[in-house]
């Protein structure tokens, strides 16, 4: 038998069992991709990343949901920073592979840790899509914030912003999952990411609900890549300045924590994340050699 060290860090949060709970195996170095999504379906995390390191600043980074292997992840990406300095002593500038590329990453000697993402792209969700997301989320077209973006954006990966009028009408969502599965994977959208405008935290910008039933999740407590998208879909449109924001997330499901992000105008534009994490758990993994 091998024996793997593993980690659960819970990511944009300073408090233990708060903010969203990622796997981190920080020596994933031979593991093969069929190891590495075992691993991750036994983690039982929304994700689990996967690092290799070339060089003290140079690392590659996959990510694993229960199901499939995905380009990108926000919360594991800052699980994984947070890990590299507690146990490793890393601080200071890295770039880290990804499926969607090469991304500089930022490891400060304390508070949050920081992730650039990939410049950000939007294209408008079609009207026939449109219809079967509201019908999946169980919206009516009035229950939209109609001045705010419906749009699909990227930062790495594709996702749809769909706003809503309140934070109330937010938290009584209960999508139909499989519609939802159904209608992100035509779009080639990796999670429907519905916002509003009326956060309880007063230094946020909006409070958000993730889904991503298309790679088995059915709701993310915290997704960073979706901040940095939305954050930089708001710039764009005009909703909010360039510069730092900070987006709610989790609290209704009992994980409360904040994502911040940072977007630079440009151009080209370009958007950071970050946020504090926190170490719950160490143990190790069996499996056969």
């Amino acid at each position: 038998m091998r024996e793997i060290e593993v980690f659960q860090v819970d990511a944009f949060t300073e408090e233990p069992f708060s903010g969203n709970p990622a796997g981190v195996v920080i020596d994933g170095g031979d593991l093969p991709r069929d190891l590495r999504q075992r691993i991750a379906r036994e983690m039982n995390c929304s994700e689990t990343a996967f690092v290799v390191q070339y060089e003290r600043g140079r690392f590659r980074f996959q990510y694993h949901t229960p199901e499939a292997e995905v380009d990108l992840c926000g919360h594991a990406t800052i699980a994984a920073l947070h890990l590299l300095r507690e146990r490793q002593d890393i601080v200071g500038d890295i770039v880290a592979e990804t499926r969607a590329g090469i991304l500089p990453m930022r490891i400060d000697e304390e508070g949050p840790v920081w992730m650039r993402q990939a410049e950000p792209k939007f294209r408008e969700v079609p009207d026939d899509a449109r219809a079967a997301l509201l019908e999946a989320l169980g919206l009516r077209e009035d229950e939209l914030q109609s001045e705010l973006p419906f749009a699909l954006a990227s930062t790495g990966i594709w996702q749809v912003m769909v706003p809503v009028k309140s934070r109330d009408r937010l938290f009584a969502l209960t999508p139909d999952t499989l519609r939802l599965r159904e209608v992100s994977r035509r779009l080639g959208a990796i999670c429907v990411h519905v916002y509003a405008l009326d956060p309880a935290d007063p230094s946020a910008v909006a409070v958000a609900r993730d889904f991503a039933p298309a790679v088995g999740v059915a709701e993310d407590p915290h997704t960073g890549t979706a901040a940095g998208a939305l954050a930089c879909l708001l710039a764009d449109r005009g909703v909010v300045p360039a510069g730092e924001m900070a987006f709610e997330q989790g609290a209704n499901l009992g994980r409360p924590g904040l994502i911040l992000a940072r977007v630079e105008a440009g151009p080209p534009m370009r958007a950071w994340v970050g946020g504090h994490a926190v170490t719950v758990l160490r143990g190790e993994m069996r499996v056969a050699k």
